[in-house]
């Protein structure tokens, strides 16, 4: 199960370090390894589009030269080249797989545990390198980034920002002249070690020679100020006459657009917008977990004193009136509204925990609410535990 130990709460984040500085956390990540094995398992599922799979080498080698197209039983389909890929690795190449979110479970806890602590969606990237070559060039990314070395080592120089908190479209390519001559942070990144990194600030990324190396970019998609502008702008705005009059180009005019600014910033201030801005972006928010159907439909395999939960959202907190998960907003009462307020604050727990702290359940009760908000995909099963058997349940449906 992914294990982050940031040793701060999410609010401690927010106002000391969240767009302000760079983070370090020394083995900051405890969870299982996620080396080369985990890469191997994901391109057997990821799809090597342009978009998905990258391999660089002093700059991007086209995917025409590590993957073909052919019809498979009347299907069209893309596979790898095994043998140009590991020749292009061979010779210091890195592999990105971007989104690995979407074929890995591991990374995908990984996302789901960072978008927790941060209250933000998240995705990520994977690089992966054998040999010494730097994938990238200085230059500073669009979005937030919580970087986790996996494996090897790597060398991080992080500079301050010469462009503040910079949006998609505002690239660092055309602006190489800016980077400053002395970095912030000058660090070699162990496996385990986690780096936050603020959008907008450089970094240039090396392998040392020693060994190879992965490390995953957990990026953090947090809408904006400008989001809320543009979107209150199109729902709002409309309703105004003062933004209704034409512009002739008369003095008029001038009066009319300070008018019209005037209205605009009152009805932009309205709190109740803003609120309606937060849910919009709930109800947009989507889980990525997997099937438990051996679990909850069949009982092939019953859930574990280990099992670990949690809840399937990332921004739940305790004491709500209801849970907005995947678009559906659900409110519960009693015990299956106790579970959600506890996996609200302690984030992961096992199914052990949960039945300490509910002693009023049997472990019968205790197992078929877990199963009903796995079905309803309220929890998930984040850790897979060790299974025990279906005789764990004594006869007065006890723990034993």
């Amino acid at each position: 199960m992914a294990a982050f130990a940031f040793g701060m709460s999410r609010f401690e984040f927010r106002e000391e370090i969240f767009e302000r500085r760079p983070q370090l956390w020394r083995s900051g990540f405890t969870g299982p390894s996620l080396g080369w094995s985990l890469i191997d398992r994901a391109l057997d599922l990821q799809d090597p589009t342009r978009e998905l799979l990258k391999v660089l080498r002093r700059g991007r080698i086209e995917p025409d030269q590590y993957v073909e197209q052919f019809v498979d039983i009347g299907v069209r389909r893309r596979r790898i080249l095994k043998p140009k890929l590991y020749a292009l690795l061979a010779e210091g190449a890195t592999l990105v797989l971007n989104r690995i979110e979407l074929v890995s479970p591991e990374i995908r806890e990984l996302c789901m545990q960072v978008g927790r602590f941060v209250g933000a969606q998240t995705s990520c990237n994977a690089y992966a390198t054998i040999g010494d070559l730097a994938a990238t060039n200085v230059h500073w990314d669009t979005h937030d980034v919580f970087v986790v070395q996996a494996a090897g080592r790597k060398h991080w120089r992080v500079y301050e920002p010469t462009h503040l908190l910079p949006i998609s479209s505002q690239i660092s390519n055309d602006r190489k002249d800016e980077v400053p001559t002395e970095p912030f942070l000058d660090e070699v990144l162990e496996k385990g070690d986690v780096l936050y990194v603020p959008r907008g600030w450089w970094h240039r990324v090396e392998p040392t020679l020693t060994s190879d190396t992965i490390h995953f970019t957990i990026a953090v998609h947090t809408p904006l100020i400008l989001d809320f502008l543009v979107w209150a702008s199109a729902t709002k705005l409309p309703e105004l006459l003062e933004v209704r009059h034409s512009l002739l180009g008369g003095e008029l005019d001038r009066t009319r657009v300070a008018e019209a600014a005037a209205a605009i910033a009152s009805a932009l201030n309205d709190e109740t917008l803003l609120a309606a801005f937060y849910s919009r972006s709930r109800e947009r928010e989507r889980g990525g977990t997997g099937f438990e159907i051996a679990r909850v439909m069949t009982g092939e395999n019953p859930l574990a004193r280990e099992t670990i939960l949690s809840i399937n959202s990332r921004h739940a907190g305790p004491d709500q009136s209801s849970y907005m998960v995947n678009g559906i907003e659900i409110a519960l009462s009693g015990p299956h509204r106790h579970i959600l307020d506890i996996l609200s604050t302690d984030i992961d727990s096992s199914l052990g925990d949960l039945a300490a702290q509910l002693p009023y359940l049997t472990w019968s009760q205790l197992h078929e609410i877990a199963r009903d908000l796995i079905r309803a995909d309220l929890i998930f099963v984040a850790g897979a535990g060790d299974l025990e058997p279906a005789a764990m349940v004594s006869a007065d449906n006890e723990l034993v």
